[in-house]
């Protein structure tokens, strides 16, 4: 199984962002590129977790329970602290075929390679990382970078009884 790389409604993020501050914001990036990640079955549900492009701090961070390093920082990192719940209508697939920069379309084709790659241990860092957090078993400081799983679980099935969308959309499935 292959996972693929998303973009995520911004009005939906928005709505989140309403009730939890660590939410990323999906706009307002100082270049004009979509906010990207990939979608990770976390108690089977999607959940989307954000990825950041490379940057000189990730060659000298170390991997986390919450942040995962793509090709140990050359490539950027997986903020798992960021993910959220998010039903299938309200992302979109990349198509790595229909991207013209041609160095930015290298850099997501090789962040999804390594992704592929490494599936099953981000998956593992993914689940593990909600158990410590829905269950308060992580440390404060653990506790306090990450997104408040269940708040978020609660606000996006409200959006989704709002727009009237179906609890199948919010359940993981293979596309």
């Amino acid at each position: 199984m292959q996972l693929n790389l998303y973009t995520i409604d911004s009005n939906y993020v928005a709505y989140l962002k309403q009730f939890e501050n660590k939410v990323p914001l999906t706009t307002g990036k100082k270049e004009d590129r979509p906010f990207i990640g990939l979608i990770l079955c976390v108690e089977a549900k999607n959940y989307f977790a954000p990825l950041t492009s490379p940057k000189k701090k990730h060659l000298v961070m170390k991997d986390a329970q919450d942040f995962l390093r793509i090709d140990k920082g050359n490539l950027g990192a997986i903020n798992l602290n960021n993910m959220i719940p998010v039903p299938r209508r309200y992302l979109n697939k990349i198509f790595l075929e229909r991207i013209e920069d041609k160095k930015y379309k290298n850099l997501l084709e090789l962040q999804l390679a390594w992704i592929n790659e490494h599936q099953e241990r981000i998956s593992h860092y993914a689940r593990n990382l909600y158990y410590l957090i829905t269950n308060k078993t992580a440390s404060q400081e653990l506790q306090n970078r990450c997104c408040n799983y269940k708040l978020l679980e609660e606000k996006c099935k409200e959006y989704m009884q709002k727009n009237s969308l179906r609890e199948e959309e919010l359940e993981y499935r293979y596309e």
